[in-house]
Formats: structure tokens, sequence, C-alpha cells
């Protein structure tokens, strides 16, 4: 066991980020001693070498609630250098990014605790105001975009610092074992494609006049009708597929429906009707996971959001725990406490809707923090890396080798610090043109 000491400016903060780094990310317990008159973080090894980490944020704060303004973001980041990193370069949100290194004793200038709690806490999302058309946080006001971040774990390359700090100084402890693990996701938003007019048009046209193919727009127009039927043949109806391609690489998907009322943002379908009800029972005998996807307007709803699950866990006969907001709408630290408050335990929804990369600076689930009432909540985020839409949609990268080298990018990234990948994939994103169901597969493959 180390021991840590420190002052008790900010003790909740910083006995968080404590827990987290130390006890969830690298399996070490500690013991915490508090002296105010401490500037910086002291970690004393068994051996009683030392590991100082100078305070660059706390103690220049006026109070404990103190941070939580603009003039707290960092305005640059520094590109520091060291033996003990594991990049070229390690960025510094808050500190001088100096080591000085002694036989039983290291200065480390990078306030990684600070820095860590930038990036878990999401604290910059509380106090920014800017917000797109949907009343969410941007990836333009963000640091990570600003300073060319957003695809390295930044928390990940400062628990490494921190663990060969410790090895260089004869800690003997061992960390927690970690392997890469695949979570496949699908967010179950249109059950469908072509069973309403809208979307039938919609499909029609694509086919017609951006792939100029009259043959697959025929097709569409022999399904439409045919779906009133029997749906078998919609584009959508994926879900055997899904299942079928997660197995394949050992995997088990989660699909995270919807129970909401038609509005312009929700389709609104009837989980209780008996082409709902019959996927609902191929996905537990095939044992693949359920999670909730709360509407558009029920992430600061709390009552809106709890009558959605209750509805959803009655509708499926058994509680669900995990799950992601729909459109990725998230009110820091509002809705994390509405997740916890219905006692849900993980939550997906932290990752951009603009493009791929590390929303929270980690490819690790952890616990998440409610800076409000400054309390470490039993919920745990399990930040989503990559979406398709990120990369189709918002970023309108039709061609799938773009597709590919972006993917491969993550799943190396995510492999090396041996992380969680979470990809979100919609059952209605299949087109028989560029992303189809071979493409699907072949990505899943990578994953193996």
């Amino acid at each position: 066991m180390i021991k840590i000491t420190c002052s008790g400016k900010n003790l909740p903060e910083k006995k968080y980020l404590f827990d987290i780094i130390f006890v969830e990310f690298l399996g070490i317990g500690y013991e915490l001693k508090v002296i105010n008159s401490t500037l910086d973080y002291v970690i004393e090894l068994p051996n009683n070498k030392q590991i100082v980490i100078q305070d660059h944020f706390w103690h220049k704060t006026n109070g404990e609630m103190d941070y939580l303004n603009l003039k707290y973001i960092p305005k640059d980041v520094v590109l520091a250098k060291s033996n003990f990193i594991t990049e070229p370069d390690i960025p510094v949100l808050y500190g001088n990014g100096l080591f000085e290194v002694y036989a039983d004793k290291i200065i480390c200038g990078v306030d990684i605790f600070a820095s860590t709690f930038f990036f878990l806490a999401r604290w910059l999302e509380y106090v920014t105001v800017q917000r797109d058309t949907i009343d969410r946080f941007q990836l333009k006001n963000s640091q990570l975009l600003k300073h060319g971040l957003t695809n390295r774990p930044v928390v990940n390359e400062y628990v490494e610092l921190l663990w060969k700090m410790l090895k260089f100084l004869e800690y003997e402890g061992e960390r927690k074992e970690r392997k890469f693990v695949p979570i496949i996701t699908h967010d179950i938003d249109q059950p469908l494609r072509l069973n309403n007019f809208k979307m039938f048009l919609k499909v029609f046209t694509k086919d017609l006049i951006k792939f100029k193919d009259l043959s697959e727009a025929f097709k569409d127009l022999i399904i439409y009708p045919l779906n009133k039927i029997n749906p078998r043949f919609d584009p959508a109806n994926v879900y055997d597929f899904l299942m079928d391609v997660s197995e394949m690489i050992g995997a088990r998907s989660t699909f995270n429906f919807q129970n909401s009322q038609k509005t312009k943002y929700d389709w609104g379908y009837d989980i209780n009707s008996e082409f709902i009800q019959n996927i609902f029972r191929r996905i537990k005998d095939r044992g693949h996971n359920f999670g909730f996807h709360p509407s558009f307007y029920a992430f600061e709803n709390s009552e809106l959001w709890k009558k959605e699950y209750d509805g959803l866990c009655a509708a499926l006969g058994e509680n669900i725990l995990t799950g992601r907001q729909h459109y990725l709408r998230f009110k820091i630290p509002f809705t994390w406490q509405i997740w916890e408050d219905n006692g849900m335990m993980i939550d997906e929804s932290m990752g951009f809707a603009e493009r791929e990369g590390f929303r929270c600076g980690t490819c690790y689930e952890y616990s998440v923090y409610n800076i409000l009432n400054r309390k470490k909540l039993k919920l745990k985020e399990r930040p989503l890396l990559l979406m398709e839409k990120s990369i189709s949609g918002y970023q309108n990268h039709l061609d799938t080798e773009i597709f590919n080298k972006k993917f491969d990018s993550m799943v190396d990234v995510v492999k090396k610090y041996k992380g969680n990948f979470v990809f979100l994939w919609h059952n209605s994103s299949f087109d028989r043109k560029i992303y189809t169901k071979k493409f699907y597969q072949q990505l899943l493959q990578k994953l193996n």
C-alpha cells in the first residue's frame, strides 16, 4: 500500500481522483493523510521513496467551488518530454511539464490529478454555455479539438506516466490486469426503415439519385408495401445478423431500445407490439443484452426518463442497467444524477457526435463524479469512442477506405492501453452500396 499526503483544500475532489487513478485504474490501495500545510501531492512508497506531484490547480483557486469558472480552463497545452511516458510527448493541461529525477524521489511538474479531473468530471461542459441547435456541448468548444488531442486517451497516458515513475522508484506491487474488450452497441431509433412514407421516400431518393440504381429503388418500392404484411426484407431488420457477427468475434451485442412518444426526434415505436416483442425474445434466447435509450427530451427531465425506463423494463420483464442517451444529449452533472437515482450501473453516452475520439480522455470505465454535490456516484461511465454516423453522417465520409482508417486507428490505440472499445452501429445504418452487411462484418473481424 502507498501513502498519499495532500492538503485539505478540495479534498472530496482529490479523494475521488485517488480512488479512480490508484484503485479503479491501477488496482493499488492507498492510505490518505491530510496536512493543510502541504502544497503538493506526496506519494510515499513502501520503500520510503517518494513521488511529488506538483499542485498547479487547486491551490490557485479561491474557494472549494471556485474552479467551476471559465477562467480555469487551460488556455495552452504544453507537450512535455520524459523517459516515463509511453508516447513521444505528454500533454500538460496544468503544470510546467518539468521533471526532477533523483535516486529516491521524482518531482513531477505535470499535475496529473487536476488534468485527469478536467477530463473525467466534464466540468468544462458545465461552465461552457455554448451549445449546438439541439442543446449539446460541441466538440469545437473542447480543449481536445483545440489542441489536437481528440484521438489521444490522455488520462490513460497519465496513468502510464504514474506507473512508470512508481516502477523507476522500485515499487514492488502489481497493477490491475486489463485486456482489450470490444463492446458492440446498437441504438434502436428506428426498428424498421421502410414502414412509413417519409423514410421510404428518403431511402428511395438515395438509391435513385445518389446511387443512380434503378434496381435498388425498385426494391424499395416493393418492400414498402410488403412491410405492412411481413417486414423480413426491411434493411433495418438486421437483429439476427448483428448478433451473428458479434458472436463471430466472441462478443455480445447490446441493443438500446426506446420507449417514447412519437416526436420530431423520436420514432415512437410500440415496444409491446408483436414485432418488437419477437425481437426481444430472439435477443434473450441468444444471450445478448438490452440497454435503455431515453428519448430526445428525457436527458434533463427525470420524470419522463423514469416513466420511459419503467415501461421498457415492464415490457422486457427484466431490469436494465446500461444504456445511452438519444442524440447523445447530455447535461453535466444532471443527466448522470438521473441515471444514478434510477439505479443504473453504466452509461455509454460520453462520445462526441461530430467525430470519433476520447471525449473523457480515457478508454477505461470509471465511476462518475457529481461536481455540484461533490460526490462519487455508483454509476460508471463507459465512454463511447466511435459511432458510425459520426463518420458517414456528421463528417460525410462515404468512402469506406476513410472509415476503415479511422476505425483501425482507434482500435490500435485502445488495444495499446488494453481498454474498452465502445462502438455504436445503428441497425438502420445499412445500405446496399457502401455501408453494407459485408463491410460491417469485415470491420468487426478486426476486433478479434
